[in-house]
């Protein structure tokens, strides 16, 4: 009996390895410049969005676009602002991983043709933490006090009328049916 290699499975075979590899190598490096290392989630990141693109999958992108986020994060965190006060740092963090949320968003709209909007509520309530952080810890005690009830509040009120309006919708081209069957 012969049997059939999928092209996709073949390919997600090779991202794997290629990840593996670049893995084992960068770590392997990182033991004489350290610094390499620190490189690691950012090009694992980079490695799943290319693999994202080719396969068009979903789920490639989301780890890559976040672990990118992340990764530039570490990135800054240990090269530039290495000796940066804990409020930067800790912000530069929080910012970096917005804009891996961010990278999720747009790339699904550019590349799936899908819109995800649980990306960008994401990438802009980490980010509003971020400047929070920044701005210091009484802005940030104020914020999850107020601004996250807040937040939750309007979500919900905008997801029942976005609920409501679709619901109204159907009804409408229910009775449109009914109309068109009975004349």
């Amino acid at each position: 009996m012969k049997e059939t290699i999928n092209p996709s499975t073949t390919r997600d075979r090779g991202f794997i390895a290629l990840m593996l590899l670049t893995a084992g190598m960068l770590v392997l490096v990182a033991r004489a410049a350290p610094f390499v290392g620190d490189t690691l989630a950012l090009v694992l990141g980079v490695e799943l969005l290319v693999w994202a693109r080719v396969s068009r999958a979903e789920g490639p992108l989301v780890a890559g676009g976040v672990l990118t986020g992340i990764g530039t994060g570490i990135v800054l965190i240990a090269g530039a602002l290495e000796d940066a006060a804990d409020e930067i740092i800790g912000a530069t963090f929080l910012f970096a991983t917005a804009a891996g949320f961010a990278i999720v968003a747009m790339l699904t709209q550019l590349w799936l043709h899908r819109r995800r909007l649980w990306t960008w509520i994401t990438a802009g309530s980490v980010a509003m933490v971020a400047g929070a952080v920044l701005a210091g810890t009484h802005v940030l005690a104020t914020w999850i006090e107020w601004g996250v009830p807040t937040g939750l509040i309007t979500g919900g009120i905008l997801a029942a009328l976005r609920w409501r309006a679709s619901v109204g919708a159907k009804k409408l081209v229910r009775a449109a049916r009914f109309a068109r069957h009975r004349g």
